[in-house]
């Protein structure tokens, strides 16, 4: 009897040992607010951070993820993200609709002991572990330097942006207006926003050639640059130089244009799921304690790479590494375990 009992309480302290090391190993719970959702290069950010938060899970390092789209409101994407920090994550990745309104909460889950990584766009916060993009300023300049040099330095341009006041789009925009300020013959005839979306950004291409008459350039964005050119189509007139992308569907059309005569144009990419995988990626390795190496972070950013710049000269080879891809797709870059440990220390 005594021996029963004996053994009982060694089941029992052996339990209870192990309930003590699961409740100890559980994972981290990430929360994700996004903003904007009305493309695919959100779908495949979120598809990117789902695929790793997967993962994770089997690796024992994330418990759940929890993500939380809002659309274009800011005070939508405020009451998400105060609904996420009363969900009491370890950490929240935020995709903000805007550079500074979001302030406040992010001070607010930092002083709840919540982590905040802004990913794909940068916040004003100095609260934020850090901010995980592009260069979009950089980004724009690129696009605006390329169409001035096939102009010649000269003629009058459109410009179709993408949100109004989101983050990326205010960047984007002050690099290319950087450029064009140094060119006194260029004209920034009209702008307008076309939303990141084809049907869009044909509507606001439509108008401009029903009121300007002579158009030299167009300066688009991620998104567009199919329904810029579907407008000249639809117009019937020859079409100027615009600046492109690499999202698949353009891609085709480029090259259809590029066999039929002198089109030529140029793509950036712009990775969905490297903002997203990266993002994760870091949020996971700084709630286990480690910290960046000197000089991966500038100025509280991380740049991620590759960004490929894709013009007619490299064309061929980068289409045939995506031609089979589905229309909406856009070239990505997911980092793997390995890069993303080489991080830290």
């Amino acid at each position: 009897m005594q021996k029963t009992r004996r053994l009982v309480w060694i089941v029992m302290v052996w339990l209870i040992l192990g309930l003590t090391a699961l409740a100890w190993s559980k994972g981290f719970t990430i929360a994700v607010s996004n903003g904007y959702i009305g493309n695919s290069w959100r779908t495949q950010m979120i598809a990117a951070i789902e695929e790793l938060g997967e993962k994770y899970k089997q690796m024992g390092l994330v418990d759940k993820v929890i993500i939380k789209n809002s659309g274009l409101d800011i005070q939508a994407q405020i009451a998400d993200f105060r609904n996420l920090m009363n969900m009491q994550p370890d950490a929240i990745l935020l995709n903000p609709n805007s550079p500074d309104a979001l302030n406040s909460v992010i001070e607010e889950a930092v002083s709840r002991d919540i982590l905040v990584v802004a990913i794909d766009q940068p916040v004003t916060s100095e609260e934020v572990a850090c901010n995980v993009t592009i260069n979009q300023y950089e980004w724009g300049k690129k696009l605006a330097e390329w169409l001035v040099e096939k102009l010649g330095g000269k003629g009058k341009i459109v410009r179709i942006d993408g949100l109004a006041g989101h983050p990326a789009n205010v960047e984007r925009v002050k690099g290319m207006t950087e450029v064009y300020s140094k060119y006194p013959e260029i004209e920034i005839v009209a702008s307008a926003n076309g939303d990141w979306d084809e049907a869009r950004a044909q509507q606001v291409m439509s108008n401009f050639i029903a009121a300007y008459p002579q158009i030299d350039g167009v300066q688009s964005q991620d998104g567009m640059a199919l329904g810029v050119v579907k407008a000249y189509q639809a117009a019937g007139i020859p079409i100027p130089k615009v600046t492109g992308e690499t999202i698949v569907s353009f891609l085709h059309e480029w090259k259809s244009l590029k066999e039929q005569g002198d089109f030529e144009t140029i793509g950036i990419t712009n990775p969905p799921g490297a903002a997203g995988a990266f993002g994760l990626g870091f949020a996971v390795r700084l709630l286990q304690g480690k910290k960046f190496k000197p000089g991966v972070l500038a100025e509280n950013k991380y740049f991620y790479l590759p960004v490929t710049v894709v013009t007619n000269e490299n064309f061929d080879r980068f289409y045939e590494s995506v031609k089979d891809k589905p229309d909406s797709y856009f070239p990505d870059y997911i980092p793997t375990e390995e890069e993303l440990d080489a991080l830290f220390e």
